[in-house]
């Protein structure tokens, strides 16, 4: 028999103490409540969600499904019985349960949003992003809304959406660690490594101690933003920070070891990737990162080893291919790394770094008409990246074969960036191997301007000067680069051969 007062009252001493935050207090106070009157819906719904979050959920799956039966027409049963399958883990029986309570109340923003959640984490973004956008509309104010749209548009691969929506999060709660870490995030990701610092570390500022997981993201992320702005001994404090709070955080350790990379400590990089690979067997970027390590140390047998065995978790991983084709370039096996090379171009036809190599793999094995074909498509696809510019004016240069597509490069490369000193010392070599002296004269001077602590520039501009037959000022330039570099052997030799000269 019920009795509905009593009822009444024990459920309002529980929502007190559950806004207290006694939550075995609360669950008890329910639990009279029910026993005052089994059948109140509103009762067993708020014992469910309250059981769910003292790990039963068993027993908070029962209650929930027993309001349903109930009172079938209500939304709040279904939203509750939702909200437990999702604590589950049950994502696609949280969608069913969110979408009954959806039509049965389709102005609820957060139906929308909890309906968002359980489709995010079933890797559905679209229809997460679109109940994301329907709870931002109904409560555009709702920061909670905005955030997770945002992080479903970058799943999307819309950026610029993500960018923009995370920060009208953050503008609406400028104290959100979440929102914060996201801008930082996302700064980071667009090369604004500054920014990304600073809110980023507004983040670790304002997240709980007892977050852990929000704690170690934000220390990872901030890693990578002193990474990006060149302060890797600073990087790598963070990263270990991050292990410290998650040893299992998987792009912590990953970026550990490309930043022993980028320091050149190859051994350091070869252990964090090797507990990487320990802790996940089949990650094929591991291996493929470990393998350049290896490469990087002239360890071409063990570099072969973990780009194939990153092939045979992921047959057309265009970076593996690529870092098999340089193993073998780097063995003098080139028809090999041609083919590797070619089958990377192949699964990346826009990217310009694989045709390249690829070119230079096809001149190395003598295939010449090949090779120029693959560095026009280098070309085709790279004019606006500055490094290709350079390093396919080089190239050129070198074969000796396509002077006026050097020279085309290596201007491209200067209007790209004209404080570029490599740009011009690139073209002043291009000129200068086409016999234009005297146009080589004044990139030469340039880049030696741009840059008068580099000796390979000062011995540029000395060759050219001593094919212009100025020898003074070839002696000036020379005497210059071995000074910068005291064992500078061309420089040195180029010297003897000046004052040899009649």
């Amino acid at each position: 028999m019920s009795n509905r007062s009593e009822a009444d009252s024990h459920n309002r001493r529980a929502q007190k103490l559950w806004e207290e935050g006694r939550l075995e207090e609360a669950i008890l106070a329910w639990q009279k409540a029910l026993a005052s009157d089994p059948d109140s819906v509103e009762v067993l719904a708020n014992l469910a969600w309250a059981l769910s979050h003292h790990g039963q959920l068993s027993k908070a799956l029962e209650m929930a499904s027993r309001a349903v039966e109930l009172a079938p027409e209500e939304e709040y049963p279904h939203h509750t019985l939702g909200q437990v399958y999702y604590r589950a883990g049950r994502f696609q029986e949280a969608i069913e349960a969110y979408r009954t309570a959806l039509e049965l109340r389709p102005d609820e923003a957060l139906l929308h949003c909890d309906l968002g959640d359980a489709c995010y984490s079933c890797e559905e973004f679209d229809e997460a992003a679109r109940h994301y956008e329907a709870a931002r509309s109904l409560a555009q104010d709702d920061a909670y809304a905005h955030l997770w749209l945002g992080w479903s548009r970058l799943q999307l691969a819309d950026d610029s959406g993500a960018a923009s929506t995370f920060e009208q999060a953050l503008k609406l709660a400028p104290d959100w660690p979440e929102a914060l870490y996201a801008v930082g995030q996302m700064s980071c990701a667009r090369g604004d490594y500054d920014r990304g610092r600073r809110c980023l570390e507004q983040a670790l500022d304002l997240y709980p101690p007892d977050d852990e997981e929000g704690r170690a993201a934000a220390t990872s992320e901030l890693g990578n933003a002193h990474r990006g702005l060149g302060e890797l001994q600073r990087a790598i404090g963070y990263y270990r920070d991050a292990l410290s709070l998650d040893p299992t955080h998987p792009s912590a350790r990953f970026n550990l070891g490309l930043t022993y990379g980028d320091l050149g400590e190859y051994e350091n990089a070869i252990a964090e990737f090797d507990i990487i690979i320990q802790l996940a067997p089949h990650d094929a970027d591991a291996r493929i990162e470990r393998g350049s390590a290896y490469l990087a140390q002239d360890r071409h047998d063990e570099a072969i080893e973990d780009y194939k065995s990153a092939l045979t978790v992921r047959p057309d991983h265009p970076e593996a291919l690529s870092g098999l084709g340089s193993a073998y370039y780097s063995l003098g096996v080139f028809d090999l790394a041609a083919e590797n090379y070619s089958r990377a171009a192949s699964l990346a036809p826009d990217e310009p770094w694989s045709q390249y190599n690829l070119a230079l793999a096809l001149e190395a094995a003598g295939r010449h008409a090949e090779a120029d074909a693959s560095l026009e498509k280098a070309w085709d696809a790279g004019q606006e990246n500055l490094e290709l510019c350079i390093s396919l004016a080089r190239a050129l240069t070198s074969d000796g074969r396509n002077p006026e597509a050097a020279v085309r490069a290596a201007r491209r490369a200067c209007g790209l960036d004209p404080t570029n000193a490599d740009a011009h010392d690139a073209l002043a070599m291009a000129l200068y191997s086409g016999g234009s002296y005297e146009s080589a004269l004044g990139p030469a001077r340039e880049a030696v301007r741009l840059a008068p602590e580099v000796a390979e520039y000062a011995y540029d501009l000395g060759l050219t000067q001593q094919a212009l037959n100025d020898k003074a000022s070839a002696r000036e330039s020379l005497l210059r680069a071995l000074e910068l570099a005291p064992d500078f052997e061309e420089a040195r030799e180029a010297l003897r051969q000046l004052d040899d000269a009649p």
